[in-house]
C-alpha cells in the first residue's frame, strides 16, 4: 500500500496537466487580492458562487483518475496482483489531500494578498471559531462534490463524458441541496455520511465492473 501510495504521489508530481490546475488556482488567487475589500471581507465573498470550485474540482478528477482509464494503467496494476481494492483506496489516499491543497489555495492566497495590501478589516481573535467552523464545512461540502466526481469517473470511464456529467450532476445537485455557511453539526454529519456512501458505492463499482 505504501508503494502505491508513493507512485501515486510520483505520477501527481509528474502530470503537467496537474501542475498546470495548480498554477491555474494560485494566480487565479493573486487576482483576486488586487481587489479593494479587506482579508476579512475576500473570505467572506469566498463562499459565494460555487461553480468555480465545482470545474475545478471535475477537472482534477478527469486529470488523476480518468487518465488512469485511457492509458489503461489499472489493467496493469491488476496484472502485477494488486487488488482493486488496494488501488483504489491507495488513488484516494493520494487524491483527497491535493485536492485540499487545491481548493484552499485560491482563498488562501487572496486573502494573504487583501490583508497584506489592505489589512484583514477586523479582530481576528472575534472571527477565528466562525473562520474555522465556515472552512471545515466548506471542505467537507467540496469533499461531497469530490465524492460525486469520482464516482462519474468511475462509472463513465471517459475525460469528456466524465467532465461534462460531473459539472452538470454536481451543480444541479448543489441547487437541490444548497448549503449555507457555516453549517450546523447535523448537516456536517449528513454530508460526512453521504460522501462516505458515494465512496463506497463507487469502490464497489470499481471493484467488480470491467474497466475499459
Amino acid at each position: 500500500m505504501k508503494e502505491l501510495i508513493r507512485s501515486e504521489l510520483f505520477k501527481l508530481r509528474k502530470l503537467s496537466s496537474v501542475r498546470m490546475i495548480f498554477l491555474f488556482a494560485f494566480i487565479a488567487g493573486i487576482i483576486q487580492g488586487f481587489s479593494p475589500l479587506s482579508g476579512y471581507q475576500v473570505y467572506i465573498v469566498s463562499f459565494g458562487p460555487e461553480l468555480s470550485d465545482i470545474i475545478l474540482i471535475s477537472v482534477f478528477t478527469v486529470i488523476f483518475l480518468c487518465t488512469e482509464f485511457s492509458n489503461r494503467t489499472y489493467g496493469n496494476a491488476f496484472l502485477c496482483g494488486i487488488s482493486r481494492q488496494t488501488i483504489f483506496s491507495s488513488k484516494l489516499a493520494v487524491y483527497f489531500p491535493a485536492l485540499l491543497v487545491l481548493i484552499l489555495l485560491p482563498m488562501t492566497v487572496s486573502i494573504s494578498v487583501t490583508t497584506m495590501r489592505n489589512g484583514f478589516g477586523t479582530d481576528w481573535d472575534t472571527v477565528t471559531g466562525e473562520i474555522a467552523a465556515t472552512i471545515l464545512s466548506y471542505i467537507l461540502y467540496r469533499f461531497f462534490m469530490a465524492g460525486l466526481a469520482i464516482l462519474a469517473a468511475v462509472v463513465i470511464q471517459n475525460q469528456i463524458g466524465t467532465l461534462g456529467i460531473s459539472i452538470a450532476g454536481i451543480y444541479i445537485i448543489t441547487i437541490i441541496k444548497p448549503l449555507k455557511y457555516p453549517a450546523t453539526q447535523t448537516v456536517l454529519i449528513c454530508t460526512i455520511l453521504q460522501t462516505t456512501i458515494i465512496l463506497y458505492v463507487t469502490a464497489r463499482i470499481f471493484i467488480r465492473r470491467e474497466l475499459s
